[in-house]
């Protein structure tokens, strides 16, 4: 007799970027971790997902990142089986436009770069009152969805820069842009799990890169930061999106100040995978 009946999504491998073989082995490794528990795990695809019956289920762990059929499961669904997913499917959604996400820190006042949300050419919103620009350098991001390609997020060191790459985002169709300052500074990946104690951080210049970006801040120089303060803001927002599984980075100034410069959903974990799917599998159990 199984304790639980439980649903696994896995990721399209096009929302995984130089990351499709991490990406299913944390799935992986969260299914098994389920499993030995005495938990029947189900799993499927997320080009699957419109067409499943969820009804059986006592959770849903989901990787999706697949925009259009998450609008329309969220649609389609009542609140009671929506409130099975771990991500939410609002939460998972957010998370694919940066601009949401930096608007939700800027609300809970989680420390991070100033910046702008424009649509084309046309500024639409700003973090700081009566300011209506941003100095390079700087980074450009596309808000339309996940970052897929390299030019989803382009840095720009010269004004030159960014004209061309708003032009490139332009070309491209990309509706909704941020703009957000450069902060030079130790550049730290992190990966936790929200409501357990699992929180683990590595210099991202010692580990994978998904599209050689952080090369941009260079070699860590190992400033002293306090963890335990980004873990508390990281679960404050993982909390107020309902993504307690969740990853991203901050950037480290010599007196051990931080900002936070991305949040993301269910992120591969490949540097601590092991004690990852353990705190996942411990937290699908505790909704």
């Amino acid at each position: 007799m199984f304790d639980m009946k439980i649903l696994g999504i896995s990721r399209g491998t096009k929302y995984s970027p130089n990351l499709v073989d991490n990406d299913a082995a944390i799935f992986e490794a969260v299914t098994e971790c389920l499993r030995n528990k005495g938990h029947e795990v189900v799993t499927i695809g997320e080009d699957e997902m419109l067409e499943h019956n969820y009804s059986s289920y006592d959770r849903v762990f989901t990787m999706a990142r697949d925009s259009y059929r998450l609008v329309i499961l969220e649609k389609d669904t009542d609140v009671e089986t929506q409130a099975k997913f771990m991500n939410s499917i609002d939460g998972i959604l957010t998370c694919t436009n940066k601009a949401a996400v930096a608007s939700q820190m800027l609300d809970a006042g989680i420390p991070q770069p100033e910046f702008l949300v424009g649509e084309q050419h046309r500024l639409m919103f700003c973090s700081t009152e009566n300011k209506d620009d941003i100095l390079p350098p700087l980074w450009l991001k596309n808000c339309d969805g996940s970052a897929m390609v390299a030019e989803d997020v382009m840095f720009c060191r010269t004004q030159e820069d960014v004209n061309k790459a708003l032009e490139a985002s332009e070309r491209r169709d990309v509706h909704l842009w941020m703009a957000q300052e450069h902060q030079q500074g130790d550049l730290v990946k992190f990966y936790g799990v929200e409501g357990t104690s699992f929180f683990h951080w590595q210099y991202a210049s010692e580990g994978h890169s998904k599209f050689g970006q952080e090369d941009v801040n260079g070699k860590a120089k190992g400033y002293a930061f306090d963890a335990s303060r980004i873990k508390l803001y990281a679960d404050m927002l993982a909390k107020k999106l309902n993504v307690p599984i969740y990853g991203g980075d901050v950037v480290i100034d010599e007196a051990g100040e931080f900002w936070f410069i991305d949040f993301n959903d269910f992120p591969s974990f490949s540097p601590c995978r092991a004690r990852a799917a353990e705190a996942i599998a411990q937290r699908i159990m505790q909704r």
